[in-house]
């Protein structure tokens, strides 16, 4: 069985709250388990997720320094003590703006000598790990965020993920597609409308071009 929480956009599967351009792209794996099992799965190690999908964030870019610094070391604690699902670090996930996230996150940085999503990465902190190394990924910079979703769904020839790439190209066409084939470039010294011509065929394949901008 699996649950796919894609989008953190309105217009997409309403996920979050609209306003927020950000998207989130996490997959649970829960195998063949009945479903009442699916929920135990979702409310322990992704309770995380549970709030990044539910919870009502206020856009305005307002930042308290002050407090970015506290929950700065909140979160450090977490990480130090491998405690990702501690009440402080979803309370903090879930309902600061991405502003002040964004001011925490530099916060931490400043304090500890280490990015944030590093800390995580190097404390080894499993599958919830993963999925909070990913929204902070997505919140400090989605270009990145998504240059990486799509390399991951072409990797090799012939598109593995077909669903993937395209889901972030016709959501990103809009926003921030030239930004994301900047970054696809940094990672892969390849640009991404090549790749798109070599793994796409026919009407899927000129539908994929207009939208990143290239011609066939």
């Amino acid at each position: 069985m699996k649950l796919k929480i894609r989008d953190m956009e309105a217009e997409n599967d309403k996920v979050v709250e609209k306003d927020y351009p950000d998207v989130l792209d996490i997959t649970i794996e829960a195998g063949e388990e009945e479903d009442n099992q699916l929920l135990t799965c979702i409310v322990g190690d992704a309770q995380l997720l549970v709030g990044l999908v539910s919870s009502y964030r206020h856009d305005r870019e307002l930042v308290d320094f002050n407090l970015a610094k506290s929950e700065a070391a909140k979160l450090h604690e977490a990480i130090e003590k491998k405690q990702l699902d501690h009440d402080d670090v979803v309370w903090i996930m879930t309902t600061r703006n991405f502003f002040q996230l964004r001011a925490t996150f530099v916060c931490y940085k400043q304090s500890y000598e280490v990015a944030i999503d590093q800390a995580i990465n190097s404390s080894g902190n499993g599958d919830l790990g993963s999925i909070l190394r990913g929204v902070i990924l997505c919140i400090v910079s989605p270009e990145k965020h998504f240059a990486e979703v799509i390399r991951a769904s072409t990797i090799g020839y012939w598109t593995k993920d077909e669903d993937s790439l395209t889901r972030v190209i016709v959501t990103r066409a809009e926003i921030d597609m030239t930004k994301i084939k900047e970054e696809y470039f940094k990672m892969n010294n390849t640009n991404l409308d090549d790749v798109v011509r070599r793994d796409a065929s026919g009407v899927y394949k000129s539908f994929l071009m207009a939208l990143i901008g290239e011609k066939i």
